[in-house]
């Protein structure tokens, strides 16, 4: 068994899963389950300098005949910044880096550039306790290029690491995080 066998097993088994055969889209792809949560994590290639992508499904059943849905909806992009701190004025004029959107939470804000398409429901979420904390804890242990988080589907992560370089352990707190955010998105939204 090769090294990349072992390690598919090794975070199937993490997340109460298996690996799918799908090599016309992608290298690796292994579904399972997250605190109930169907959870995917998929490479398109096992090496650099492809990374992975985190899934975690927070709505699975849709309501056709609920037109309510959508006023609650929303859609939240988040992405790191290119300059922090001081560098991030900088950052702004020479590498136009977007300001945008406001989530009402300067900290963050200072790291992280957001985008959402309902404001007020951004607002709501980034301030439900935890999620900040959450986040910070995905940036410090998945170096994040982006989450991206709907309220009517799930969150998708995406991490610069190749799965060859992936540490296990690590793959495991990234999706008792993204879990963690996903039943704030079940639970409020």
């Amino acid at each position: 068994m090769s090294d990349l066998e072992t390690k598919i097993r090794t975070i199937a088994h993490l997340i109460d899963g298996h690996a799918v055969q799908d090599q016309n889209r992608v290298a690796v792809c292994i579904k399972g389950l997250v605190q109930g949560f169907p959870a995917t994590l998929e490479a398109i290639y096992p090496s650099w300098p492809f990374g992975v992508m985190y899934t975690v499904e927070t709505k699975i059943v849709v309501d056709p005949n609920n037109e309510s849905e959508e006023d609650y909806a929303f859609k939240m992009s988040i992405c790191p910044r290119v300059g922090k701190g001081f560098m991030g004025m900088f950052t702004k004029v020479l590498l136009f880096e977007s300001s945008g959107t406001s989530v009402g939470d300067r900290k963050l804000q200072s790291r992280f550039n957001f985008s959402v398409d309902n404001q007020v429901l951004g607002e709501k979420f980034i301030k439900y306790p935890h999620v900040a904390e959450h986040i910070y804890a995905l940036d410090e242990i998945a170096k994040f290029s982006e989450i991206v988080i709907k309220s009517d589907a799930g969150i998708y992560l995406a991490q610069p690491t190749s799965f060859n370089a992936l540490a296990p352990d690590n793959c495991r707190v990234i999706f008792s995080e993204l879990a963690q955010l996903g039943q704030t998105l079940t639970e409020s939204f």
